[in-house]
């Protein structure tokens, strides 16, 4: 779920948890994994791994954090066209709350307890409830929690057939916060 969430695959990764949630004998299966009746990960030897990468994945499907942004619904499945999430939390002190329908954001609200740059990527366009702040985003982050790792370019041979990626197109905004402080956008 995890590892498909981050490839930015929702449908995928909502395969793997309904695979995952599918209702196991305790005596007879478990074997291709599944869930048993006490909700328990039925996939031999760790069931705890199943159980709370599960809930990480969902996180990773509704936010990611690691390409110096915050990303709301980066892996959204279609069958969560509508929903809402309070309380993730983000690094650099960020908490976010947010809605959605048709896989727009609709409100967000984002608690910054140490200050510093937000920056948000979303799958529309936002505005700030109240007041000035909000501007799309340029250059790197200079939030340093935000610092991305220099990765060298790959060697790919010249005969090698790539396949493009289609993706999502967003709206990236960066918010200058203050310690304590509680931002909220809407849609445009």
């Amino acid at each position: 779920v995890n590892f498909w969430a981050r490839l930015l695959d929702g449908n995928h990764a909502m395969k793997l948890i309904k695979d995952q949630l599918t209702l196991v004998d305790p005596v007879n299966g478990g074997r291709n994994g599944g869930t048993y009746p006490n909700f328990f990960d039925a996939h031999p030897p760790f069931q705890i791994d199943g159980n709370f990468g599960c809930t990480a994945g969902i996180a990773e499907m509704l936010m990611q954090s690691h390409d110096g942004a915050i990303h709301l619904l980066p892996a959204l499945p279609d069958e969560w066209e509508d929903g809402e999430i309070t309380g993730l939390r983000a690094p650099g002190g960020f908490e976010l709350s947010f809605t959605w329908k048709d896989g727009q954001v609709q409100k967000i609200e984002i608690k910054s307890t140490l200050g510093g740059n937000c920056r948000i990527r979303v799958p529309n366009e936002v505005v700030q409830a109240a007041g000035d702040g909000l501007v799309a985003a340029t250059g790197t982050n200079p939030n340093p929690f935000y610092e991305t790792a220099q990765v060298k370019r790959p060697l790919i041979s010249e005969a090698a057939q790539l396949n493009t990626l289609d993706l999502k197109q967003t709206k990236v905004y960066d918010l200058p916060t203050e310690v304590g402080k509680t931002y909220t956008f809407v849609i445009k």
